[in-house]
Formats: C-alpha cells, sequence, structure tokens
C-alpha cells in the first residue's frame, strides 16, 4: 500500500482478518505454486500476515515480506516467522531494495492511489530473467460492489463452508464477511474490470500470461533483459 492510504486500513481487524485468510480455499496461493517458480530471493508486497510470504520460504533462500500495517506485520513475525523470512513495516513505494528473483503481490493494488504507478514500481524491483507476478480483485459489474454481494453470497455459502471448516469455523467466517469494519473497508474498494485490469497491465508488462481465478485476474511476466 502507498502512504497515501491509512497505514490503519487493516490494523482494526488484523487478528481476525488473519484467521479470516487461513480459512480460504487459497486460489492466489495455488496459482502461485503453478507457476514453478524458485530462485535466491522473493518479495511480498503487501504481505499482510506472512501466509504468502510463508509459501514463498519454501522455494527461495530470502523472502523479503512488506506491508504497511504493523499489527499484521507482527503477527507474521510471530506465526510465520522462518529463518529465511524478513517482515518489514513499510510503503511500497519507498522499498530500497531490488534484483528479486520474484516480486509477488496479492488483492494490493486497488488500494494504490496511482495504480500505474504502483505497477511501475514493482517492475523496478525484478532482476532481469526475474518473474512480476500479481492477483488483484476484478469486477465487472460493480467497481465497488454493493454490501449485499458478500452478505449475501456468505450466507448462500455457508453450508459449503460448515462441509468445507466445521461449524465452528464457518460460523466465524460468516460472521466475518458480516462484521461492520470489514464492510466498511470492502466498501472502500474501487476494482478494475477485466478489460480494463489487462488494457492497464499489457502496457506496462508486454506479454505477460493473464489468468482468471473468478474473483481476480493474475498476471505473470518475465523480465526479458539479459542479466
Amino acid at each position: 500500500m502507498s502512504a497515501a492510504v491509512d497505514p490503519a486500513l487493516f490494523d482494526r481487524f488484523a487478528a481476525d482478518y488473519d484467521r479470516f485468510v487461513g480459512l480460504q480455499p487459497g486460489k492466489g496461493v495455488t496459482w502461485l505454486r503453478g507457476l514453478g517458480l524458485k530462485g535466491e530471493r522473493a518479495i511480498d508486497v503487501g504481505c499482510g500476515s506472512g501466509h504468502a510470504a510463508e509459501v514463498l520460504a519454501d522455494d527461495f533462500q530470502q523472502v523479503l515480506g512488506v506491508d504497511l500495517s504493523a499489527p499484521m506485520i507482527e503477527i507474521a513475525r510471530t506465526r510465520r516467522a522462518r529463518p529465511n523470512i524478513e517482515y518489514r513495516v513499510g510503503d511500497v513505494f519507498e522499498i530500497g531494495d531490488d534484483g528479486f528473483d520474484l516480486v509477488y503481490s496479492h488483492t494490493m493494488m486497488h488500494h494504490l492511489p496511482d495504480y500505474r504507478a504502483g505497477l511501475e514500481q514493482l517492475k523496478s524491483l525484478v532482476r532481469p530473467g526475474g518473474t512480476v507476478a500479481v492477483i488483484d480483485n476484478v469486477s465487472d459489474r460493480y467497481p465497488t460492489p454493493p454490501r449485499w454481494v458478500y452478505t449475501v453470497g456468505a450466507k448462500l455459502g455457508f453450508p459449503a463452508s460448515v462441509r468445507r471448516l466445521g461449524l465452528r469455523d464457518a460460523w466465524f467466517e460468516l460472521r466475518f464477511w458480516h462484521s461492520k469494519p470489514w464492510l466498511e473497508h470492502l466498501l472502500s474498494d474501487v476494482y478494475l474490470s477485466r478489460a480494463a485490469f489487462r488494457a492497464l497491465y499489457v502496457s506496462v508488462f508486454p506479454g505477460a500470461r493473464y489468468d482468471d481465478l473468478g474473483f481476480a485476474l493474475a498476471m505473470s511476466w518475465t523480465d526479458q533483459r539479459a542479466g
């Protein structure tokens, strides 16, 4: 996230959000693993409480996780510490490191006041031959989906969640979808359509690969410069 975005955005519900993320099917992580990337250095920009950074630590010698939210970073350091992971409170536009084999970001870009500048920043962090992988939410019908999309969807999905998670965790998930801080956050989001996403990304990452994850589009691009 950029400094123009309230650093406390996720602070209000950091612990609940960490639990909530842990209960989700993990399409993003599955997609990331499917890229089959390995190397020396990876960065997760907007890492939250470290779920993806922990996965990256299996395939990269060093992983840097960066997020604006200090409570989220503290959870990451406590629950997802690895000898080869560094978690850092910081702004995407102030990252001083570069030369990463993988630059990864998951559902963070739409929070930035200047989306294109954020993409250019991610591109500047990758080494020649390295890969930029980005997942972000998209919405073709509503730039900001209305409240009922989330609440009704959560209620309709509750029986399946009970089967998948058990009653206790499914009930927590349902209550989180209806919680005031989470809904206030969701109703402040503005998403690109799929067409707008592709048009913007192709202008920064020509020749990239795109995959539709349903709630989001995923893009992977390899820097073809000689090392």
